[in-house]
C-alpha cells in the first residue's frame, strides 16, 4: 500500500517517536511510506530520510523539500493515512484520501466534555480514532465520541534496541539508581510531589541516586515549571537529601539509559500512555508509578510498584489549550510513594530478575511491527 504519515517526526517529541516506530513497522512489512514532518527535521532518524517527502518547521507555513526522490503532492490520493496529532489537525493531515484514515491522539485529563472546545467533532475526519490506552478511550467516551469509531492500539518499542547490552555513565557511585524521564517540565508531571516522596524516603546516608533525564527549559506557558526551581526548593526542604543528578545531553538510543538505572519513578498526575514505563519494562527494570492512567494497561503488581492515591479536581492552570473546571486527575500519595521507594531500594535486584525474564513477551507484544500490523488490520 501507499501510506502517508503527516505529523511530528522531528526532535524528541513522543508523537515523533510513535510516528517513527509505526513507519518502521510499516516499511518492514513491505509498504511504501511517505513521511511529511510538521515539526522540522531536528534529530530526524537516518533510516527514515529516504521516506521524507517534505516538512515544515513548527508553526511555519513554508514547505520544505525532504530527502526522498519525490516531493509531497497535495493532490495525491493515498491508500492509507496515519497521523498522531491533535484532533483539530485531522481534517488537514488526513485529507489525502477518503478511506483508511487513522487518527491517533489522547488527552491526559479526564472528565465530562473535558476536551478543548471544538476538538471532539473531528473524530469524523478519520475512519478510526486510535487512542493508545483504555484510559485515553475513556476520556474520548466522556466527550461523547462514539465507541464504535474507536480502536485502542498501544504505542510500542523497538525490540532490537532493548536486546542490546550497552549502558551509559551516569556519574554516580550509588548502587541504587532511580531514573526519571521528563520529556516535558509540565505541572501535570508533578515534579514537586516526586521530589518530596524521594526526600521522605531517603537521606544522604542511603546508597541511592535520583537521575533525571531532562532539560531545564524557559517557562513560557502557565502549564510549565522550572526543573531547577523544583530541585532548589527540594534541597532547601530536605537539607540532608540523597543524591540527585540531571542528564541533559541528547541520548541517541534511550534504551541505553534504561539499562543504566535500576528502576524508573514517576508521580505524574495524568498520563494517557506513559512511554517510560513501557521502556523501563522492556529493559527489564522496575517501574514505580501511580495506579491510575494509561500505564495500568501494561503495569501490574509483577512488573511495577503502583502508588495509591485519589481522583481529584485538576489544577486548571496545568491544562493545554483550554482550562476546564471539571477536569479530573490523580493525586498520588506522597507517603505511599515513599514507602514504595524504600521497598524498591531493598528489593529491586530480585524484582528486576523477574521482569528481565518476561522481556521477550514484552517484545512480542509491543514491537513496532506488531503495532503497525494492528493499524493494517483496520484497512479496508
Amino acid at each position: 500500500m501507499k501510506i502517508l504519515m503527516r505529523q511530528f517526526f522531528g526532535k524528541n517529541h513522543s508523537w515523533s517517536t510513535t510516528g517513527q516506530g509505526i513507519a518502521r513497522g510499516l516499511k518492514a512489512q513491505g509498504h511504501e511510506v511517505d513521511i511529511f514532518s510538521t515539526n522540522g527535521i531536528s534529530h530526524f532518524p537516518e533510516d527514515l530520510k529516504s521516506n521524507l517527502v517534505g516538512y515544515v518547521e513548527e508553526n511555519s507555513p513554508k514547505m520544505m523539500k525532504g530527502f526522498a526522490d519525490h516531493e509531497y503532492d497535495i493532490e495525491q490520493v493515498y491508500d492509507c493515512q496515519i497521523s498522531y496529532t491533535s484532533m483539530k489537525n485531522f481534517p488537514g493531515y488526513l485529507g489525502s484520501g477518503h478511506r483508511n484514515r487513522f487518527g491517533i491522539w489522547c488527552y491526559e485529563w479526564a472528565g465530562k466534555n473535558v476536551l478543548p472546545n471544538g476538538f471532539a467533532k473531528h473524530y469524523q475526519s478519520c475512519d478510526w480514532l486510535c487512542p493508545p490506552s483504555e484510559f485515553a478511550k475513556r476520556v474520548f467516551l466522556e466527550s461523547k465520541i462514539p465507541e464504535g469509531n474507536m480502536k485502542v492500539i498501544p504505542h510500542g518499542i523497538t525490540a532490537d534496541s532493548y536486546r542490546k547490552t550497552a549502558t551509559i555513565d551516569l556519574h554516580t557511585k550509588k548502587n541504587f539508581k532511580i531514573g526519571v524521564v521528563l520529556g516535558q517540565n509540565h505541572k501535570r508531571k508533578n515534579i514537586p510531589g516526586l521530589l518530596t516522596a524521594y526526600g521522605k524516603a531517603f537521606t544522604n546516608k542511603d546508597d541511592v541516586c535520583l537521575v533525571f533525564k531532562a532539560k531545564e527549559k524557559p517557562v513560557t506557558q502557565g502549564f510549565e515549571v522550572s526543573l531547577h526551581g523544583c530541585i532548589d526548593r527540594f534541597k532547601k526542604t530536605f537539607p540532608q537529601h540523597a543524591e540527585v543528578r540531571i542528564v541533559s545531553e541528547f541520548i541517541n538510543d534511550m534504551s541505553d539509559f534504561y539499562r543504566s538505572v535500576d528502576a524508573t519513578f514517576t508521580m505524574t498526575h495524568c498520563e494517557c500512555f506513559y512511554y517510560p514505563a513501557l521502556e523501563s519494562m522492556a529493559a527489564g527494570k522496575l517501574s514505580i508509578a501511580p495506579n491510575w492512567g494509561g500505564q495500568v494497561d501494561f503495569l501490574n503488581d509483577k512488573n511495577a510498584l503502583l502508588i495509591d492515591g485519589i481522583e481529584t479536581r485538576a489544577d486548571t492552570t496545568s491544562m493545554y489549550w483550554e482550562a476546564k473546571s471539571n477536569a479530573i486527575w490523580f493525586q498520588p500519595s506522597i507517603d505511599d510513594a515513599a514507602d514504595k521507594l524504600k521497598y524498591a531500594y531493598n528489593n529491586f535486584e530480585k524484582i528486576n530478575l523477574d521482569i528481565e525474564a518476561d522481556k521477550e513477551a514484552v517484545y512480542s507484544k509491543f514491537d513496532w511491527q506488531n503495532i503497525a500490523q494492528q493499524y493494517l488490520h483496520l484497512c479496508t
